[in-house]
């Protein structure tokens, strides 16, 4: 970085920044931010929240995706941008850090200064892109927190060291199947074998890392639907709209203030469609599609929608009772060799399948429904329904 960068960073140019943060912070008693200078006195590290990020992690701060792709500003500062979904299945920032350098414990500050912010609260699962420093410091702040790797990116490396077009088209459907381990492990032998690529030592690097990545070993976990930081790559596209790699870092703070407002803006639209309208009903189940449109938000009501007609392409293989609870076990029409089991509680009416949808998405799938159809349910089951898509 030459002198005259230097001498903005340390003078004018970071007190603007600084300047502005406090002043956020004087019309917000919950924002909050923190910085850290180097030795010659320069700002290294610039960490910030408001108060409308600290609500929604509180509410949505269970899946986290850390995101350390963008560097537009003048100085190419890292900035990673904690960000989530909402219950609209809207883009929501929890945070944002602009940084000097991207070593363990520079993202080890972001995360334990993250972490105060939110008052201690920390996520059940995080979605990181792949930097080795940033996973070895979530690793280290954040132990206890599911970790998974982006799909996008993860696709991308292996387009990059494996030139076999078969390989890596069998490996993106390997990583989204939806299988128990037993036949991960089958299909991935069979996979390795059959595209000669045994011995290849980013191959095996992969599968040490599968339960970071493949579906089979992750499906139990919620992820509110996510497998990739890709959502990301979206928010880059509209962030680019308000930020320009010429900005010092005053522009760039209260540039990136306007993109996150009018984030928001496009977020109290869905909140306005939801509270205020009322979809038409389309299925031929219209009690149960009644039932998912009172209690979803319209756009996860639509995500419904959709396993509530693929339960009409179920097939009941066999069925069986022991006392109050009763095993259906279905395949889809055209496609025997996959069989999912569901066990229906009548007592607690709770359904529980073996495909983990609700587990990992937390919402009910087709073969729920199905059962629900069989029992002749008018209504969803209130275990069936997550209040996180409510």
């Amino acid at each position: 970085m030459d002198e005259e960068r230097r001498k903005d960073i340390l003078n004018g140019d970071a007190e603007g920044a600084l300047g502005f943060l406090a002043a956020k912070k004087d019309a917000d008693d919950m924002f909050f931010y923190k910085y850290h200078v180097d030795n010659e006195g320069r700002l290294a590290r610039l960490f910030w929240t408001d108060s409308k990020s600290r609500v929604d992690f509180s509410v949505f701060g269970d899946v986290l995706v850390f995101d350390t792709t963008y560097k537009i500003n003048k100085y190419r500062k890292p900035l990673v941008v904690l960000a989530g979904v909402n219950n609209h299945l809207n883009s929501t920032v929890f945070g944002c850090a602009l940084l000097s350098d991207e070593r363990i414990e520079t993202y080890e500050w972001v995360l334990s200064t993250f972490v105060e912010a939110m008052k201690g609260r920390k996520p059940v699962a995080v979605m990181i892109d792949g930097d080795s420093a940033m996973r070895r410091a979530i690793k280290n702040l954040l132990p206890d927190a599911c970790h998974r790797l982006c799909s996008w990116h993860l696709h991308r490396n292996a387009r990059s060291n494996i030139r076999c077009e078969e390989f890596n088209n069998r490996l993106y459907n390997l990583m989204a199947r939806k299988c128990s381990t037993f036949e991960f492990e089958d299909r991935w032998a069979r996979l390795v074998n059959e595209c000669v690529v045994v011995k290849n030592e980013w191959v095996k690097k992969l599968y040490r890392r599968r339960r970071l990545w493949a579906e089979a070993y992750l499906r139990d976990h919620f992820f509110a639907g996510m497998r990739s930081t890709q959502r990301c790559e979206k928010m880059h596209t509209f962030l680019n709209e308000y930020l320009n790699e010429k900005m010092r870092l005053y522009e760039f703070v209260r540039s990136f203030d306007l993109a996150i407002a009018w984030l928001r803006h496009t977020e109290s639209k869905a909140v306005h469609t939801s509270e205020n309208t009322k979809p038409v009903l389309t299925t031929i189940l219209p009690k149960l599609e009644g039932s998912a449109a009172e209690v979803f938000t319209r756009n996860v009501f639509f995500m419904v929608r959709k396993h509530l007609n693929r339960q009409g392409l179920l097939i009941s293989e066999d069925w069986s009772e022991d006392g109050g609870s009763r095993t259906y076990y279905y395949s889809k029409y055209g496609g025997h060799e996959i069989s999912w089991r569901v066990d229906y509680d009548r007592s607690m009416e709770k359904l529980i399948c073996s495909c983990m949808k609700f587990e990992s998405k937390g919402i009910p799938c087709a073969h729920m429904f199905r059962v629900m159809v069989v029992e002749g349910m008018n209504r969803i089951p209130e275990a069936c329904i997550s209040k996180r898509w409510t």
